[in-house]
């Protein structure tokens, strides 16, 4: 029986806390071999994760564990869908929102003591202008600030972070300028001026919390949450009612499901969009569909069973 193997992108944020890459490497072969499984593991260092992925879905082993942040995630669920090479994540980066999603705890010797008891499950994935996009696709003033602020505070503390996050938004939102968007396909057709928006595979649970939790990874539908605050009072607002769990009662927050949408712009040619933390800029029209369990992922059925 072929080893599983684990990829460690040394870039990563969570080597700005303390994780020694190789440290964390042992943690994983320990807790695999207390399982009484073998794997393998490799150190990339940045910028050679896409060739690293390629090589791993060659070898085909029992399963790929990714250590690395959102955006290392998002690269390997690009390399892994659609081959039924099962894909685990080992949280290494600031938010860990897809680490978080499919249940893998944030500390590293108990996300490896779950990778390794852990079943094989497919989920869907949303194609966002042919990037994999496991948690959110966001359109707005968020991908230009976050970049801004990423290039100044990479790694961290996802809490920390996310009070900075909060405290720099109302200035930014006011001076931010609306995006003229449209969006049709599958019966779903709209427009608004918007200076946030986020189109999610699934949707985010209407619970209590910071950090966005997803539920129906298998619906086979995408949720689009379409802000039209003007203002900064009244994004603030917005966030609130998100942390509290009322978003979907905000009156000025527009949501609808689709399995494929296109994205227009008004005039514009380019909009600088966030995939799963990655800061990209994409030619419009943007293409947005769901792929039905294109992903096979290792977690349980309890983490992917649809919220209440």
């Amino acid at each position: 029986m072929p080893r599983s193997l684990l990829l460690l992108n040394r870039g990563s944020g969570g080597n700005e806390r303390g994780l020694q890459a190789e440290q964390v490497c042992e943690t994983v072969v320990a807790a695999f071999l207390e399982k009484g499984r073998e794997i393998d593991t490799r150190i990339v260092e940045p910028g050679k994760l896409d060739a690293a992925l390629k090589d791993a879905v060659k070898a085909k082993p029992e399963s790929l564990i990714i250590a690395g942040g959102d955006g290392s995630v998002s690269a390997a669920a690009r390399h892994l869908g659609g081959t039924g090479l099962p894909l685990g994540i080992l949280p290494m980066g600031t938010f860990n929102l897809a680490a978080r999603d499919l249940g893998v705890p944030l500390d590293i010797k108990e996300a490896a003591a779950f990778l390794a008891a852990a079943e094989v499950h497919a989920i869907d994935v949303l194609d966002a202008a042919g990037h994999a996009c496991l948690c959110t696709t966001i359109l707005g003033f968020y991908p230009e600030f976050a970049n801004t602020f990423e290039r100044r505070d990479h790694g961290g503390r996802w809490w920390k972070k996310t009070l900075k996050l909060i405290t720099s938004l109302p200035r930014t939102f006011s001076e931010s300028r609306p995006i003229r968007l449209t969006w049709s396909g599958d019966g779903a057709e709209g427009q608004a001026r918007t200076k946030f928006s986020a189109f999610v595979p699934g949707r985010y649970q209407a619970t209590t919390g910071i950090v966005p939790a997803r539920t129906d990874f298998t619906s086979g539908k995408m949720t689009a949450y379409v802000g039209r605050q003007r203002h900064a009072a009244a994004a603030l607002r917005g966030m609130l009612d998100y942390i509290f769990g009322r978003q979907e009662a905000n009156p000025e927050l527009t949501m609808f499901q689709a399995s494929n949408l296109e994205l227009h712009a008004g005039k514009k040619k380019r909009l600088s969009v966030m995939i799963d933390g990655e800061i990209l800029r994409l030619p419009l029209p943007i293409k947005l569909t769901i792929q039905p369990k294109h992903l096979h992922v290792l977690t349980t059925a309890e983490k992917l069973a649809p919220a209440e």
